[in-house]
């Protein structure tokens, strides 16, 4: 198994547009009373073909980490976003990340509540 490529998780990698809702979701996260951090932000072609491989060519043990290789952090059209003390042990943080993207227009995916993207 290769090792696997660095995450990014510096928010002026993701496209303009987008980022101007992230900045606003993190802030009514915070307003909510909630640690939200980026925890993936833009993604390079190596990471996203490791992490496709994640479940079917190199599993440690785990299932698939993502479904697709065209994924919208490619282009800067998504993020991950997790609570900074909790990580994913949050289930009521998930529930408001989805809620609040929601109303600024973005777009949450069943299979994985801490990711966001554009529409």
């Amino acid at each position: 198994m290769s090792k696997e490529p660095a995450r990014c998780t510096n928010i002026s990698s993701l496209w303009e547009p987008f980022r101007r809702k992230v900045e606003r979701l993190l802030e009514r996260m915070r307003g909510r009373g909630f640690d939200p951090i980026i925890f993936e932000a833009a993604r390079s072609r190596q990471r996203q073909e490791w992490l496709y491989g994640v479940g079917r060519t190199h599993h440690k043990g785990r299932k698939p980490v993502t479904w697709t290789m065209t994924s919208r952090h490619l282009v800067g059209k998504a993020a991950d976003i997790v609570s900074k003390s909790r990580g994913w042990d949050w289930p009521e943080f998930f529930d408001a990340l989805k809620s609040e993207a929601s109303r600024l227009g973005l777009e949450t995916i069943p299979q994985e509540g801490c990711h966001v993207q554009w529409r």
